[in-house]
């Protein structure tokens, strides 16, 4: 976190989910798999105890599965997306941004799921990849 010359401050965070076959969420035909994400949110200064919130978040998705059927199939993509939210104050900051990045994540993961897994076999290996177990 450090501030900025607004008179308000950023933040970054950084999420990384592992299904490769020594990660918790390997299942079916999946050999490597990750979910690295990045969110950047910019804080405005406060204005009648209401605060801009401006997230920018990059989501990178690497897949491998390998099975007799199929061989080894490698899939990869990033995706990026920006919001913007006026919030109150009163809530915190902390709050706040990690509401922001929820709503974002699963935006995302509805994306790419449509955008680049459109592949039925490949749906339940996202499932995998981004579930909150």
């Amino acid at each position: 976190m450090w501030e900025d010359d607004n008179e308000g401050f950023v933040a970054c965070f950084l999420i990384k989910k592992d299904g490769s076959k020594t990660g918790q969420g390997r299942r079916g035909y999946l050999e490597e798999g990750a979910w690295d994400a990045i969110h950047v949110i910019e804080v405005g200064p406060e204005e009648e105890e209401n605060t801009n919130h401006q997230l920018t978040s990059t989501v990178m998705l690497t897949l491998t599965t390998n099975n007799e059927s199929s061989r080894t199939f490698s899939l990869s993509g990033s995706i990026r997306r920006q919001m913007s939210m006026k919030l109150s104050v009163a809530d915190g900051h902390l709050c706040n941004m990690g509401r922001m990045i929820e709503e974002m994540e699963s935006k995302l993961r509805n994306s790419l799921d449509q955008v680049l897994l459109d592949y039925t076999g490949f749906n339940c290996v996202l499932v995998v990849i981004v579930s909150k177990e």
